[in-house]
């Protein structure tokens, strides 16, 4: 998989939010990141990202990396998912990918939000369904 050439596809975030945070509201939006981003709530919120990745896998195989995808996962089980989005934390990062369709989704452990790279748009509309299903929402800039 080519990481830097799927970073230049069409991207939508899943986020806590169900749209871009106006600029003059930053200061706010930072401290319900870091109330997001502590105990009990990261957990709790990188359970609901597993359980989206989770459902994807019953659509398409599903491959990990914890190392910034130099090395990827044969197929993950959905315990390894919820394992590793839960030891997702801080400085860590966590990328799952999709062989076919092409897509990638990355989740930074000091962010509230997972990116998905992709050009395919029934892959992007079915995982905004499975993130609405978990109370999170997707949108694109």
């Amino acid at each position: 998989m080519n990481i830097e050439r799927i970073m230049e596809f069409p991207y939508w975030i899943i986020d806590i939010l169900p749209k871009c945070v106006p600029d003059d509201r930053s200061t706010i939006y930072s401290k319900v990141e870091q109330y997001y981003l502590s105990q009990p709530q990261i957990t709790e919120l990188h359970r609901k990202q597993a359980e989206i990745i989770i459902k994807l896998s019953c659509y398409y195989d599903i491959q990990l990396s914890t190392d910034n995808g130099e090395n990827f996962s044969k197929s993950a089980l959905p315990d390894d998912i919820e394992k590793q989005f839960i030891a997702c934390v801080g400085t860590k990062s966590l990328y799952i990918s999709i062989e076919s369709p092409e897509c990638l989704i990355t989740l930074d452990g000091c962010d509230t939000y997972m990116t998905v790279y992709t050009f395919d748009e029934e892959v992007a509309e079915l995982i905004g369904v499975l993130a609405r299903s978990v109370g999170l929402f997707t949108w694109t800039s």
